[in-house]
Parts: C-alpha cells; structure tokens; sequence
C-alpha cells in the first residue's frame, strides 16, 4: 500500500508500538510504502522511499487516498527554513525543514535553498539532540547531516555506519579537510561508527566539527577526532567529500 505522511513530523520506531525506540523520523510529503500488519489494526511497517529506511509507524499518520499521493508524487517544493506555517486541507501546520509540498499548493513566495550542505546544518546550530530525530525540535548527529544534504538535494543514507559504507570510496584524511566534508567517528573503545559531523576547515585557525552530541554544537576537531574541554569524546574513523550527485 503507497502512502504520504500527513503530519510535520512521524516517528519511526524499531517496533510496532508507541513505547519503542524511535529510529527516526519521516517528514510531511514524505513518500512510503505501508505494509498491515495482522497483529494490529493501527500500525503498520514502512519503508520510505527517500532512503530505504524501514521502521513501524502509526497507520493515522499517513495519508493512503489516492489523490493526494498523485499530488506528492509530483512537482514539489522542498521547505528550507527551521518551520515553516503551511496550510493543508482544513489543518494548519508548522513544517520542519527537509519537508515537500505541492507546487501547486504553494502560494508563498519563491523558497531560497542553502547554497551547500554547510550552510543548511548551520541553520540547526543550537537545536537539542534527540535520538532519532531530524527536525529543529530534536535531531541526532546523522539526522542532521542527512537533512542538511536533503536541502542541497543530496541524497545519503539515514545512519552514520549506513553513511559511510557509502561514502567510503570518498574518503580524504584530516589534512586534506574541507569545510563541509562529513568525518565519521567510532567510541574509544571500539571500531564501529557511531557518530558523524561536518568539517569545519580554515587555513588559520584549528579544525573544527559541526555536529549533534547534546545539542547542535561546534567543537575541536583533531586527526585524533573530537576534543570537548580538552577530552576526546568521539575517536576519529574516517573522512569523506560530499557525492558528486545526488544518487552517488
């Protein structure tokens, strides 16, 4: 069954109730496939078509009418600001970023996209961590980069490890840094990826990292990885430029 999301922001969870964990987040005008379930009559198993993402959601918060998923599947315009206010239908609605509506829908005037990945994350400065989430309310460290290539119209995975089995075959070391470039990190003490910011580069002054870790913040980036008041919170793993297009 195809389906778009209805509401600004649906939780996706690793399980089909509201106490599981959520895994992320799909925006209104997303596009998704709904598989029913035979154990409930309200939620459903998704897979959105943006990235492939799979998770369980709330079945009231897709929209399955026919018509209205025509619209979605057509020329759409992408809301670059924090929140934007949108009327659809009889529900007025304030949509976080990375959200699509219908051209024809839209009667504001033209939308102005960030001019690169950097300057789209630059907008969340300050925005809290939540796990899962991808909005200005709350966003996780990968949430945030995926939103900020979601307004470049750059396409990546939802997860950090999921980003850099992808983007691997860009991969730069920390000399070779530039302002935007994604850099991946693994705990301390082991080597998988866990966390995922954006360079920040200058030929003046030390690196530095744009990422998620309790807020949307800015710290010290060395070839060691992220340093908090002289602690290294997040060891470095990896670096990689942005895919050249949007399905790299």
């Amino acid at each position: 069954m195809r389906g778009v999301i209805r509401v600004p922001l649906a939780p996706i969870r690793s399980a089909p109730n509201d106490r599981a964990e959520m895994v992320s987040q799909a925006l209104f005008g997303e596009l998704l496939t709904l598989e029913l379930l035979p154990s409930s009559s309200l939620w459903v198993k998704v897979t959105l078509d943006f990235d492939g993402y799979e998770g369980y959601m709330d079945f009231r918060m897709a929209e399955t009418d026919l018509e209205a998923i025509a619209a979605f599947e057509g020329e759409c315009v992408t809301l670059p600001s924090p929140l934007t206010a949108f009327s659809w239908g009889e529900q007025s609605l304030h949509l976080p970023a990375g959200s699509k509506v219908p051209e024809a829908a839209w009667s504001h005037s033209e939308v102005s996209l960030p001019t690169s990945p950097m300057d789209a994350a630059m907008r969340f400065l300050g925005a809290p961590y939540l796990w899962g989430g991808k909005s200005i309310l709350g966003m996780d460290c990968s949430g945030l980069t995926q939103l900020a290539g979601i307004l470049c119209g750059q396409r990546i995975p939802r997860d950090a490890s999921q980003q850099w089995s992808r983007l691997k075959v860009h991969q730069k070391e920390h000399k070779d840094l530039e302002t935007g470039d994604l850099v991946y990190f693994h705990k301390p003490s082991d080597d998988k990826v866990t966390h995922v910011g954006m360079a920040i580069a200058s030929a003046i002054e030390p690196c530095r990292i744009l990422h998620a870790a309790g807020e949307v913040r800015i710290d010290e980036l060395t070839s060691l990885g992220i340093l908090r008041d002289g602690e290294l919170t997040h060891a470095w793993h990896g670096a990689a430029s942005w895919p050249i297009s949007a399905e790299s």
